[in-house]
């Protein structure tokens, strides 16, 4: 069996993008969860590049397409709707902390803004009082 250039790119971008990822969860950046499911998805890669007709044909029996494209396509389809899902999951999150922070901060800023006034007025009345 010859290779194909992408049988051999295909896994060298995925050994990257899995080293990348342990890099980044062993250095806090990534979750565990999040770790797991992006070096599943890249040895899938991996494995598809390396061996696509057996990945293709087994694909295609396990969920009942006719065709080995059919399959691949409805799968690509199905795992960028959660990908996507997930990202609009983060983004709703991240909001939600944002809009906290800022809430935290401006009542922050208010009470530093009210003790400042207060402690202006007690300083006008002394200083009335002195003359």
């Amino acid at each position: 069996m010859q290779y194909q250039i992408y049988q051999w790119i295909g896994p060298l971008i995925g050994l990257f993008f899995i080293s990348r990822t342990v890099y980044q969860y062993l250095h806090n950046r990534r979750s565990a969860s999040s770790t797991l499911v992006w070096t599943v998805f890249w040895v899938a890669v991996m494995a598809l590049a390396v061996f696509p007709d057996i990945v293709t044909v087994l694909l295609a029996k396990r969920l009942g397409f006719a065709s080995n494209v059919t399959a691949i396509i409805f799968v690509s389809i199905a795992m960028l709707f959660v990908f996507v899902f997930y990202i609009s999951s983060t983004i709703e999150r991240l909001e939600l902390q944002v809009t906290e922070l800022v809430r935290k901060l401006a009542l922050e800023q208010a009470e530093k803004e009210k003790l400042l006034k207060e402690k202006e007025q007690k300083r006008q009345k002394r200083k009335h009082k002195v003359k």
